[in-house]
């Protein structure tokens, strides 16, 4: 059993990569009034327990992290209803999708990587 430890809020989604070597989890922080606010994600290695990265930029909570299937980018889905497409391997954010009138719940790549549905 390993803790990762790293959030300093509420957890709401933890993923497996694709070859099963690093884990993703997203969070937020509750404000108060009903209001969330810096949502973020983690990138765990799981053979050390070492946080590889800590992905900022969703300005509220992050509720769905979903892994590429060929594992090399990650998308996060948030209550500032945008999604992020991060590249898993340097950290760096690749695009933001807007659009959506309210909060984004889940997010998933087509089998093929292609798509974000």
């Amino acid at each position: 059993i390993l803790t990762l430890k790293g959030h300093s809020w509420i957890v709401t989604s933890v993923v497996w990569s694709p070859d099963g070597t690093k884990l993703a989890s997203g969070s937020g922080r509750y404000s108060g009034g009903g209001h969330w606010s810096a949502g973020e994600v983690f990138i765990w290695d799981l053979a050390s327990g070492t946080k590889l990265a800590q992905l900022g930029g969703h300005s509220s909570l992050v509720n769905s992290v979903v892994w590429s299937p060929e594992g090399t980018k990650l998308a996060s889905a948030s209550f500032d209803r945008t999604v992020k497409i991060w590249n898993a391997l340097t950290g760096e954010l690749i695009s933001t999708l807007k659009g959506h009138s309210n909060w984004v719940n889940s997010v998933d790549w087509s089998p093929d990587g292609t798509k974000l549905a």
